[in-house]
């Protein structure tokens, strides 16, 4: 059934209802539930209450009224083009680029890429359908909720146009994403991904590059996830949970700890943060060797942790400072056989962090 925005409505599967706000896409809706809280919820599991009418009023500003003239509802078509989103032309020369999603800063205008306004785009280079929510980290260190939606296959949204004083608080948050398609060979897992890109880089014109799925405009593009890179489905997780030995009860206690699944980006992959900021609330009086133990036993404890559960690529934040922790580090390796390692990705990280891949024993 199709719901339009100031239809009430009740939820099927749980109490209470609410009043529909806007349509996400061709399948969700946002509810307003009693409280303000909106929630994106399937049509499937709505059934409509009242037609929009006086409660649809309850959205609008309170100086617009609203028009009772009937108006003919033409039926929608099976993807809506609208003024944000639009189709993928891959030109240019060289590959195109793989499949997965991306974030990209697009300067507007291409001649003079250090003025003007930016375009951020979330670009669905992918066959299926996605959903996405969009956070911003504020100076606070909390994150504000500034998009969420639908982007169809193949097509690219602009989130926002910025203008160049803001590319800084635009160049660091979490992009979450979840795949649809009416057929699939595999459920792909959910993705939620951190990005922070150094301010600096927005003025150095070698940092934009040319990209095919932005019709060879220049840009700087973020990899969200490669679809090659998402292994894990439902159906995996399921067998490894089943396949898993139950331990001994007199044993229970030695099992490996979950603590690196709290730090998650994707699938087997986690992202680490060693500053004794994060680590510490009040630290102030601790001396730097005593600050260096707590790092390098909080690393050590994240890496067992990824070992056990399989993971094959952690980034561990170090920081810049003296050096001190990313030598300790890298000495700390040197007694592991199956790990190699790397700097990491020096436009999210700039020299401040190094990328451990996991090599499992077969």
């Amino acid at each position: 059934m199709n719901f339009k925005p100031g239809d009430k409505v009740r939820f099927l599967n749980t109490t209470g209802g609410g009043i529909v706000v806007k349509e996400i896409n061709a399948f969700m809706v946002s509810v307003a539930i009693e409280d303000g809280f909106e929630i994106p919820t399937l049509t499937a599991e709505l059934v409509a209450m009242e037609p929009a009418g006086k409660s649809g009023d309850l959205f609008l500003h309170k100086n617009e009224r609203r028009d009772e003239t009937p108006v003919k509802i033409e039926p929608e078509p099976e993807i809506i083009e609208n003024d944000r989103t639009s189709r993928i032309v891959q030109r240019g020369a060289g590959a195109a680029m793989p499949s997965g999603v991306y974030l990209a800063w697009t300067p507007q205008d291409q001649q003079r890429l250090l003025s003007d306004k930016i375009d951020v785009y979330l670009v669905n280079n992918t066959t299926s359908d996605i959903l996405y929510s969009f956070f911003l980290k504020n100076a606070e260190g909390n994150f504000s909720g500034i998009d969420y939606g639908s982007v169809p296959s193949e097509s690219k949204l602009v989130i926002e146009s910025i203008v160049r004083e803001d590319v800084g608080m635009w160049s660091n948050g979490v992009i979450q994403v979840i795949f649809f398609a009416d057929e699939n060979e595999k459920v792909l897992m959910p993705v939620s991904a951190t990005f922070r890109i150094k301010g600096s880089v927005f003025y150095q014109e070698g940092s934009y590059h040319e990209t095919r799925f932005l019709a060879n405009q220049k840009a700087i593009v973020y990899t969200v996830c490669e679809l090659n890179r998402i292994a894990s489905t439902y159906e995996q997780i399921l067998n490894e949970k089943e396949n898993r030995e139950p331990l001994p009860a007199a044993a229970e206690r030695f099992r490996p700890e979950t603590a690196i699944d709290q730090y998650r980006t994707a699938p087997n992959e986690a992202e680490v943060d060693l500053h004794i900021s994060a680590l510490r609330q009040d630290y102030s009086n601790l001396s730097p060797h005593e600050i260096l133990t707590i790092q390098m036993g909080f690393f050590e404890r994240l890496l067992g942790s990824a070992i056990a559960f399989r993971y094959t690529s952690v980034v561990f934040i170090h920081g810049i400072g003296n050096g001190t922790l990313k030598q300790a580090i890298i000495q700390r390796l040197a007694e592991y056989e199956d790990i190699e390692f790397r700097s990491a990705s020096f436009a999210k990280y700039g020299n401040g962090a190094i990328e451990l891949i996991i090599h499992r024993n077969k």
